[in-house]
């Protein structure tokens, strides 16, 4: 039996994200977002594909998408409402400027007309190819929970 680690270490590595098209999904979340694909292939007739945010290294806590196309009625269901009337996501970039330009210049919808400007960051509240929110903000270690009260459902 193998022993405790001395300081516990736990990381959230993939949450899943339904859709109604791969190619659809990975052309927001690798195409606007700049993930890297981690893994693209056919286990059992079902194609799974894996996409981390850019420039993570295995050393560093990192949560993946692991994109499934809708089937089931409870599957297609869950497209675009995977957190209701909420943000769903929450991407930190430390290179705003590049990664909020090619959001729009991608024609991203973006529900704030103007980027919250907050004494510590910026962010916008974008909407996937799906209905699911996903909040941009520029990279902070000291206002995460002033980020979670600008959600756009929070309000």
């Amino acid at each position: 039996m193998a022993s405790a680690p001395l300081i516990r270490s736990d990381t959230l590595s993939m949450v899943t994200v339904m859709c109604r098209s791969i190619p659809e999904a990975l052309s927001f979340y690798v195409g606007a977002l700049d993930f890297n694909v981690r893994c693209d292939e056919d286990i059992n007739g079902q194609r799974l594909v894996v996409a981390s945010p850019p420039n993570l290294t295995e050393f560093t806590p990192m949560c993946s998408l692991r994109f499934i196309e809708a089937r089931t009625q409870r599957d297609k269901a869950a497209v675009g409402n995977q957190a209701g009337d909420h943000v769903f996501l929450q991407v930190e970039t430390d290179d705003w400027d590049t990664v909020y330009n090619r959001v729009k210049s991608m024609g991203v919808r973006i529900l704030d007309e103007e980027p919250r400007e907050e004494k510590q960051h910026r962010a916008v509240t974008l909407v996937d190819p799906f209905g699911n929110r996903v909040n941009l903000i520029e990279k902070t270690t000291t206002t995460v929970g002033v980020v979670y009260t600008k959600d756009v459902g929070f309000q």
